[in-house]
């Protein structure tokens, strides 16, 4: 995952385990989830800031809430997606309006973007840099076949279904429920 500029940063414990908010005044521009590394862990606790705005501390109460199994909606935090070009920014958009335990396809983002399954390999390339994971759900767009597909978050794919199981998506396609349990 590409590294984007936060002017501020700031760390908080989920069920899920340690995250890291970045922002600016334009909003959330970086957005890391918990890995199992405690070096790193350590190394971004120095990073941190000091007291985070209120919108910070709301988005930080809305991501708590969602790890610990509480239906949680992104759509109103703001985000700021200005070191985007136009198609990496229009593909986060789009994704963005993927809601709470549904999922959507390469292809499906790829055909309603520009009329043109066949980018759907360009369109996994800009979600694989989407610096604001879970804010804006990546994790919620799989393969064609329904298959997991990537996800360049710490953990890779076993995070990415940990988060649809979070959100009750495996239970509605059958390749995720198989994958799950290691089929």
């Amino acid at each position: 995952m590409r590294s984007f500029s936060a002017d501020h940063r700031h760390l908080f414990e989920t069920d899920f385990g340690l995250c890291e908010i970045g922002w600016t005044d334009a909003g959330i521009s970086d957005f890391r989830l918990p890995t199992d590394d405690p070096d790193m862990d350590r190394s971004r606790m120095m990073r941190q800031s000091s007291q985070p705005p209120r919108f910070i501390v709301e988005s930080t109460r809305a991501v708590r809430n969602y790890f610990a199994g509480i239906r949680t909606d992104f759509a109103d935090v703001p985000v700021d997606l200005s070191g985007l070009g136009d198609f990496e920014r229009d593909i986060l958009l789009a994704t963005r309006r993927i809601g709470w335990g549904d999922v959507s396809s390469y292809g499906v983002l790829a055909r309603e973007l520009t009329g043109d399954v066949g980018v759907s390999r360009a369109v996994g390339q800009a979600l694989g840099r989407n610096p604001v994971p879970l804010i804006i759900p990546c994790h919620r767009v799989l393969a064609a076949d329904g298959a997991i597909g990537g996800f360049s978050a710490p953990g890779g794919t076993v995070t990415k279904l940990r988060m649809l199981e979070i959100e009750g998506a495996l239970a509605k396609s059958p390749v995720l429920a198989q994958r799950s349990f290691g089929f």
